[in-house]
């Protein structure tokens, strides 16, 4: 396959989620992305449950490396590549995801890192229970976004963005961000996620 070259392919492997067979198609896309090279977006779906997963594979390989940004107003729209193996920390906040047995790979930008979090910690206030759960704990959730609608907003905030990957999937493609290669002791602290399971690919 070349850059820009897009092939969908009929799977015969039974869905992980529903188990139902003949329903799984994966679409195979290669693609250039400044500061970031060839890659390949894989994706499987499933026709019959609406299970889906991507992920993106370098063409070539980074090894274990860390990416980090300081944000202000004007990175909100640079490009972010998460794989399923990366963990995206804000530790200015605290605030820290990590890969588990669903994590699926996006492509982003800064800005659309940031409402991800933002929208997570909303889902977790409105499950807050006034009754059982302390009044420090909502203090805290509407800190934390306070200074993210800040960052939304465009306000100068200082605040640091990290992608720890250790298959070396990920980025933020900017050319402010810094880009360093993950010691062993980093990488054992990380979670690795789901691998996607990669077929033999044929046109039909």
């Amino acid at each position: 396959m070349k850059g820009g070259e897009h092939i969908d392919s009929r799977i015969d492997h039974p869905c992980p989620i529903c188990f139902q067979e003949e329903v799984l198609v994966m679409s195979v896309h290669i693609d250039e992305i400044p500061y970031f090279g060839e890659h390949t977006q894989v994706t499987l779906a499933c026709e019959s449950c609406g299970w889906r997963k991507t992920d993106f594979i370098p063409a070539e390989s980074r090894g274990p490396t860390g990416h980090r940004l300081i944000v202000n107003p004007e990175h909100l729209s640079a490009r972010v590549i998460r794989s399923s193996s990366c963990t995206v920390r804000i530790p200015t906040l605290g605030l820290e995801v990590e890969p588990g047995s669903a994590a699926s790979g996006y492509v982003s930008n800064v800005e659309g890192v940031f409402i991800r979090f933002r929208d997570t910690i909303l889902m977790m206030k409105r499950g807050h229970d006034s009754e059982n759960d302390s009044s420090e704990d909502l203090e805290k959730i509407d800190q934390i976004l306070s200074i993210l609608e800040q960052v939304l907003s465009g306000e100068e905030v200082e605040i640091e963005l990290i992608l720890l990957d250790p298959l070396g999937h990920s980025g933020i493609l900017h050319g402010d961000s810094e880009t360093w290669s993950l010691n062993k002791e980093e990488v054992d602290e990380l979670a690795i996620g789901p691998e996607i399971p990669v077929f033999e690919v044929g046109k039909e």
